[in-house]
C-alpha cells in the first residue's frame, strides 16, 4: 500500500486500511475515521488508501471539503457524484429523480433538506454497488457545508449488508464547533467505524522522513545525525508536513544536516513552522483560528516579558476565545507551556514579527506601552514597545519615556537611560521640554560619555542665556566629574553662578552653591559668592549642595596652602556620613597627613562609584585611591588601581582624569625602576589640555621625575620648572599637592647649581612649615638637604626621618632613611650608616620600590661590619640552626609570629622559642637588631670598599 509517499510510523494505520478494504471486497461495510491534527499525515494516509482500491475493483466518489464552500449547499455531494453524471454513468436503477444529468435539479441552493432527499441520495449511493464495491472519500470533511456532513451521518448509518466503505479525514475534535463535530460523534458510534487518531513520528521516523525529502543526504552530503534529528523532532513536535517542509528548506538553502549547522538548522525549523502554521490559521476560516492569529502576533509584541493576558488585551479578545486560541497555538507548535504562553523558539517571534504590517507592528507596540503604563507595568517595559515604534510626536510617549530614563539612571542603566532620552528630544519640539530633556540627558551622559555630556552643556547653556528662569537647568551637569576635564564648563558655570546670585528667586541658595562649587573648584571669583551668600551659617548645612561645596571648599583651600587645621575641620564637615563621599574630600586628607582617614574615605569612595555604575565617577575615585595608596607606598596596589582608572577614563573619555591617572601610574614604575615602561604610560597623554591645571601639573611632574631619573637633568629641571609657573598661575602653591619644588632641588643639584637649590629648598620648607603638614615638611627637608653639606645635611635628615616616625608615609620614609644613611656613611659613622640603611632597605622593599631598595642595599652592603668572632661557623652556642635560619627569614620579611606559624606549619609557642633562643645566641633584644646583624651576617654576596676608600655618592643616588 503506497501513496508515492513514505508511510512512517503507521502500521497500525496501515493494517486498518487493508482490513477495511478487505470487508467492503466480502461484501460488507466499513467506515475509516482519520482523525487527527493540521500535517499529521491524515491527505496521505487516505491517498494510500486509495492506491489500494484496485485490489478491489472499487468504484470511487472522490471529494474534499473547503471552509470558503461552507455556504454551498451539498457542495460535497456534488463534488462525489458530479464526476460520474458528466461522463454520462447513471445510476443502475433508482434515484434518477435526484441524482441525474443534471445534479443540480433536485439538491439547488432553496430545496430543503428533507427525509425524502436524504433517501433519495441514499438509494442513489446504493444503486452504485450494483457490480462492485463502493469507496467514499471525503478530505477535510471538517469543512463540509451542513447539509453534506448531514448527508454523510444518514448514509453512514444505513451501510448494513453493502459493500460500501467511507473513508473519512476530519481534524481534532474541538478544533471548531458545530456539525463536523456532530458527524465525527454520530460515525464513531457506529460498529463498523474505525477511528485512526496519527501520531507524531518518533525521531528516528523523523530523520528517515527528511532524508527522503533531502534524497537520502546525497544532495546534501551527509546523513542526518542523531543531535539534527532530535532538534528537528522537537521542533516540529514530529509533525510529518513540518518535517518535509523543513527538510525541503534545508536542501534549497544548501544547509548541511550536521551538528555544526544545528543553529542555522533551528532558525530555517523556526520560520517553516511559523509560515506554514500561520498559513494553516489564516486559510481555515475559522473564528477561533484567527483570533490565535491576532494573539500570536500581539504576543510576539509583547513577548518575553509578558505572556497570553497581556496579548489577549492587546488583541481585543476576551478570556475564553484567548483560552481556545491559546490551546490551537499550543497544538501547532507555536507556543508552549500550562497555560501556553510562550513561544516554542524564539525564532518563531522573529518570524511572526517579520510577517507583520510595519503600521500594524508600530500601533501593537504603542497600544502595549500604552496599557502597560496604566497598568503600573515597570517603566522600562513600556519604553521598549515605544523605542520599537515610530515617532509620533505623543506628548505621553515623552513622559512615559523620560520617567523610564529616570528608573534607568537609579539603576545605574546609563545606556538605556540615554536611549530614552534621545527618543524622547525626537518625539518633542517643545522649547521648554527639550531643555529639560537635554539637562537630563547630560545628567546621565557625564557617567559614561563626558564629550556628549559636554556638547549638551553648551546646547543648554545657550538656551539658559536666552531664558534666565531656565537656570535650574544647567544643575546636573554641576559635577566635579565635568567640570574637572573642561575649562569651558568652569566658565559656564561661573556664569551661572553669577546669575544665580543676581536672581535668587530662580533657584535660591542651593542653586547657588552648586554654580558657585564649580567655579571655586577652578579658582573663579565666581565661586566667593557662595560664601558671600551663606556667611557663618555655611558649616551647620546639611545639604547635599551645602556638603559638596564645603568639599570643593577645602580641596581649593589646601591647594593654596591656607590654614591646616580649616582645611581639615571643612573637610570632616562634609564627610559626616550624610549621603555619597563628595570626590573632592578625600585629597586634603592626603595633604594635611591624615593618611588612615583618606585611605578609609578613599574606599568608600570607590565602593560607592562601583555600586553606582559611574564610569566617571570610577575613574576619580580609583584615582584618588591609587593616590593615597602612592603615599602610603602601596606601590604595587596604587600601580592596579592607576591602571584601572585609566581603563574607566578611556571608556567614557575622560581626558583629564586619564592624563592625571597615566602620570600616577608613571610615578610608580620610576620607583620600580621601569623606566620603560614609564616613559610608554606618559607618552600615551598631553600634559596641556583643557582639564584642571592640577592635572597638568600631576603629569608634568611625573614627567621631571622621570626625565632625573634617565639621566636627564637639564631636561627634568626645565619640565619641573614649567610645573611650577602652571600650577603657581592657577594660585596651587601648597607644596604637598603637586611636590615639583621638592624635585626640583634635586635637578638643580644633578645640574650643578647648588646656589639655586638651596634658594629652592629654603621656599619649599617655608611653604611647608606654614602649612603644617609633618610629612610635607619632612619632604621638603629630605630633599632640601640635597643642596646642604656636613652637619647641616645630618641635622636636617634627622629632622625629617623624626617627623616620618609615625605617619604612615613608608616611601617617603624609605627615601629619607636612605639619604640619611649615605650621609652618616659620608660622615664616616658607618656602624649607624649600616643600621640605617638596612631599615631603608627594608621600608623600601616593602614598598616595592625597586630603585631605592637597590641604591639602599648597595649603600648598606659598603658599610657592613666584619663579622663578630662569636658569630664564626663552628662555635655551636651562636650558629643558627636550619629551623631558626627560617624563621629568620620569614620575621625579616615582615611577618607576625602567629604568620611564621602558618607559613611553616608549626605552633606560634614555637617560633616565640625559636626567637628566643636567636636572641640570646645573637646578644640582640629587638627585630631591627636581628636585622642589622643577619644582613651583615649574608654580606659575603656584596664585597665591602676597602677601609679608607669611600664608595662614590654622586647626586644621582639621592633619589
Amino acid at each position: 500500500m503506497s501513496s508515492g509517499q513514505p508511510l512512517l510510523h503507521r502500521d497500525v494505520e496501515t493494517a486498518a486500511m487493508r482490513e477495511a478494504l478487505s470487508r467492503v471486497r466480502a461484501g460488507g461495510p466499513s467506515v475509516l475515521l482519520i482523525q487527527g491534527a493540521r500535517g499529521m499525515g491524515k491527505t496521505t494516509l487516505l491517498n494510500a488508501a486509495l492506491a489500494a482500491r484496485g485490489e478491489v475493483g472499487a468504484l470511487l466518489l472522490m471529494a474534499r471539503g473547503h471552509p470558503t464552500e461552507r455556504d454551498h449547499p451539498f457542495g460535497v455531494v456534488r463534488q462525489l457524484f458530479e464526476p460520474l453524471m458528466t461522463a454520462g454513468r447513471a445510476p443502475p436503477s433508482g434515484g434518477s429523480a435526484v441524482v441525474g444529468p443534471d445534479l443540480g435539479g433536485g439538491l439547488d441552493r432553496g430545496h430543503p433538506v428533507t427525509p425524502d432527499l436524504l433517501h433519495g441520495l441514499y438509494r442513489a449511493t446504493r444503486s452504485f454497488t450494483g457490480d462492485r464495491p463502493l469507496i467514499i472519500a471525503v478530505d477535510d470533511v471538517h469543512h463540509t457545508d451542513p447539509q453534506s456532513s448531514q448527508w454523510c451521518s444518514y448514509i453512514a448509518r444505513r451501510l448494513d449488508g453493502l459493500p460500501i466503505a467511507m473513508i473519512l479525514t476530519t481534524a481534532d475534535t474541538g478544533a471548531d464547533a458545530g456539525g463536523p463535530d456532530d458527524l465525527a460523534r454520530d460515525l464513531a458510534a457506529l460498529p463498523y467505524t474505525r477511528l485512526l487518531r496519527p501520531s507524531p513520528l518518533c525521531a528516528q521516523c523523523a530523520a528517515r522522513l527528511m532524508e527522503s525529502v533531502l534524497g537520502g543526504g546525497a544532495e546534501i552530503g551527509d546523513e542526518i545525525g542523531e543531535e539534527i534529528a532530535a532538534a528537528c523532532h522537537r521542533l516540529t513536535q514530529g509533525n510529518p508536513l513540518l518535517l518535509r517542509e523543513l527538510a525541503g528548506r534545508l536542501g534549497r538553502s544548501g544547509v548541511r544536516p550536521v551538528s555544526a549547522e544545528l543553529p542555522r538548522v533551528l532558525d530555517i525549523g523556526a520560520l517553516a513552522l511559523t509560515e506554514t502554521a500561520l498559513g494553516w490559521l489564516s486559510g481555515s476560516g475559522s473564528g477561533v483560528d484567527a483570533a490565535g492569529v491576532d494573539l500570536l502576533r500581539s504576543l510576539a509584541i509583547v513577548a518575553p516579558e509578558d505572556g497570553m493576558e497581556v496579548a489577549s488585551m492587546i488583541a481585543g479578545h476576551g478570556q475564553d476565545t484567548a483560552r481556545a486560541a491559546g490551546e490551537t497555538l499550543r497544538r501547532a507548535g507555536l507556543v508552549t507551556g500550562t497555560p501556553p504562553d510562550r513561544f516554542a523558539h524564539p525564532r518563531i517571534q522573529q518570524a511572526v514579527l517579520a510577517g507583520m504590517d510595519p503600521g500594524e507592528r508600530d500601533r501593537l507596540h504603542r497600544r502595549t506601552a500604552s496599557l502597560l503604563y496604566r497598568l503600573g507595568a515597570p517603566l522600562r517595559r513600556s519604553a521598549r514597545h515605544l523605542m520599537s515604534a515610530g515617532p509620533t510626536g505623543d506628548p505621553l510617549t515623552v513622559t512615559v519615556l523620560r520617567e523610564a530614563a529616570g528608573e534607568a539612571a537609579a539603576r545605574h542603566a546609563w545606556e538605556d537611560a540615554t536611549g530614552y532620552l534621545h527618543r524622547a528630544l525626537a518625539e518633542t519640539d517643545d522649547q521648554d521640554t527639550v531643555l529639560e530633556v537635554t539637562a537630563e540627558l547630560g545628567a546621565v551622559e557625564k557617567h559614561r560619555d563626558l564629550p556628549a555630556c559636554l556638547r549638551h552643556l553648551r546646547t543648554a547653556y545657550g538656551r539658559v542665556r536666552m531664558a534666565p528662569h531656565a537656570l535650574m537647568s544647567l544643575a546636573p551637569f554641576a559635577d566635579i566629574l565635568v567640570t574637572a576635564n573642561s575649562a569651558e564648563a568652569a566658565e559656564v558655570f561661573a556664569g551661572a553662578a553669577e546669575s544665580a546670585a543676581a536672581a535668587p528667586q530662580f533657584g535660591g541658595a542651593d542653586l547657588l552653591l552648586v554654580f558657585a562649587a564649580q567655579a571655586l573648584l577652578w579658582g573663579r571669583s565666581a565661586g566667593r559668592l557662595g560664601l558671600r551668600r551663606l556667611g557663618r551659617s555655611l558649616g551647620t548645612l546639611v545639604s547635599p549642595a551645602a556638603r559638596e561645596f564645603l568639599s570643593v571648599l577645602a580641596l581649593a583651600s589646601g591647594a593654596r596652602g591656607r590654614s591646616l587645621p580649616r582645611t581639615l575641620a571643612q573637610t570632616r564637615r562634609c564627610l559626616d556620613g550624610q549621603g555619597p563621599v563628595p570626590a573632592a574630600a578625600v585629597l586634603p586628607l592626603v595633604w594635611g597627613d591624615r593618611l588612615d582617614e583618606a585611605s578609609y574615605w578613599a574606599e568608600r569612595l570607590v565602593s560607592e562609584t562601583q555600586e553606582a555604575g559611574s564610569g566617571t565617577g570610577l575613574a576619580l575615585a580609583l584615582l584618588t585611591r591609587a593616590e593615597v595608596r602612592y603615599q602610603l607606598g602601596s606601590l604595587e596596589a596604587g600601580l592596579a588601581d592607576a591602571e584601572a582608572a585609566v581603563a574607566s577614563a578611556r571608556e567614557c573619555q575622560a581626558e583629564g582624569f586619564h592624563v592625571a591617572a597615566a602620570a600616577c601610574a608613571a610615578r610608580v614604575l620610576v620607583e620600580f625602576g621601569d623606566l620603560e615602561a614609564a616613559e610608554s604610560a606618559l607618552k600615551s597623554v598631553a600634559p596641556y589640555g583643557d582639564w584642571h591645571p592640577m592635572i597638568s601639573g600631576q603629569a608634568l611632574d611625573a614627567l621631571g621625575r622621570l626625565r632625573l631619573a634617565q639621566g636627564r637633568p637639564r631636561d627634568g629641571l626645565l619640565t619641573l620648572l614649567e610645573c611650577g609657573r602652571r600650577l603657581t598661575a592657577a594660585g596651587i602653591t601648597n607644596p604637598a599637592c603637586v611636590p615639583w619644588g621638592t624635585n626640583s632641588i634635586l635637578a638643580y643639584v644633578l645640574s650643578g647649581e647648588r646656589s639655586a637649590a638651596r634658594m629652592v629648598a629654603e621656599r619649599e620648607l617655608e611653604l611647608a612649615r606654614a602649612w603644617g603638614a609633618p610629612t610635607v615638611v619632612a619632604r621638603a627637608l629630605s630633599a632640601g638637604s640635597l643642596a646642604h653639606e656636613g652637619q647641616v645635611r645630618l641635622d636636617m635628615l634627622h629632622e625629617a626621618v623624626a617627623l616620618l616616625g609615625n605617619r604612615g608615609a613608608r616611601l617617603e620614609h624609605a627615601r629619607a632613611l636612605l639619604r640619611l644613611g649615605i650621609a652618616q656613611r659620608q660622615a664616616g659613622d658607618d656602624g649607624k650608616a649600616h643600621e640605617t640603611l638596612a631599615l631603608a632597605l627594608r621600608l623600601a622593599a616593602d614598598c616595592g620600590a625597586g630603585r631605592l631598595a637597590a641604591l639602599a642595599d648597595k649603600h648598606r652592603a659598603a658599610t657592613a661590619p666584619a663579622r663578630a668572632a662569636t658569630l664564626t661557623p663552628g662555635h655551636d652556642d651562636h650558629v643558627l640552626t636550619v629551623g631558626e635560619r627560617r624563621v629568620t627569614d620569614l620575621v625579616l620579611r615582615g611577618m607576625s609570629n602567629l604568620e611564621v606559624a602558618t607559613t611553616l606549619s608549626i605552633s606560634k609557642r614555637t617560633v616565640d622559642t625559636h626567637l628566643a633562643r636567636i636572641y640570646r645566641k645573637l646578644g640582640i633584644h629587638t627585630r631591627a637588631e636581628l636585622a642589622v646583624i643577619l644582613t651583615g651576617l649574608s654580606d659575603d654576596d656584596h664585597p665591602a670598599a676597602p677601609a679608607g676608600e669611600p664608595v662614590p655618592t654622586g647626586p644621582h643616588e639621592y633619589l
